[in-house]
């Protein structure tokens, strides 16, 4: 047998295995990601988050001790979700760069509602990504729907990479 007959084996056979593998796959087999269809029955739940919460201390003290008690649902479902305010009252929700776009939306929406729900005011949550040893990148915020004040909005922005500041660790910058 010459080289192109072996070679045209190889491939074959390595595309037999191909098409094996993409017909036998099945997606739900892999999943990385929990269910987020019945995100209001994690525990601790926004009643058990109520009860929990110390009243006699100051609203930014419980506010922040609200954002424990959210990393701990979150942790306890191995989603890395945390929840910050400062001093101001703005609250900054941080999640994973691998959790998709609509996952974060689902937890902003679920985490503006709870805010309201705890302490009767529409949060300003302004939502962050980030990769392990690097810092953190503004995606998105929610807030008060225009037409409706009752409802959260969450948006993200789209558009973060054309006004991106060149970092000095940037890879297109370093010298070869």
């Amino acid at each position: 047998m010459n080289r192109l007959t072996i070679i045209v084996l190889i491939l074959v056979f390595a595309g037999g295995i191909a098409l094996f593998k993409l017909a036998t796959y099945d997606p739900a087999a892999n999943q990385t990601m929990p269910d987020l269809s019945d995100i209001a029955s994690w525990q601790p739940t926004t009643v058990q988050i109520r009860q929990q919460l110390d009243t006699q201390a100051p609203l930014i003290e419980q506010k922040r001790q609200y954002g424990r008690l959210l990393r701990n649902r979150y942790h306890g479902k191995d989603m890395p979700v945390t929840l910050r305010v400062d001093e101001r009252g703005t609250f900054y929700l941080e999640c994973a760069a691998t959790i998709p776009t609509w996952d974060k939306a689902l937890i902003a929406h679920q985490v503006w509602r709870e805010i309201r729900t705890l302490f009767g005011e529409s949060p300003h949550i302004i939502i962050y990504e980030s990769y392990i040893g690097t810092s953190s990148r503004r995606v998105g915020e929610a807030r008060a729907d225009a037409k409706n004040p009752e409802l959260p909005e969450v948006v993200f922005d789209t558009g973060w990479h054309l006004r991106r500041k060149p970092q000095q660790t940037d890879f297109l910058t370093r010298p070869r």
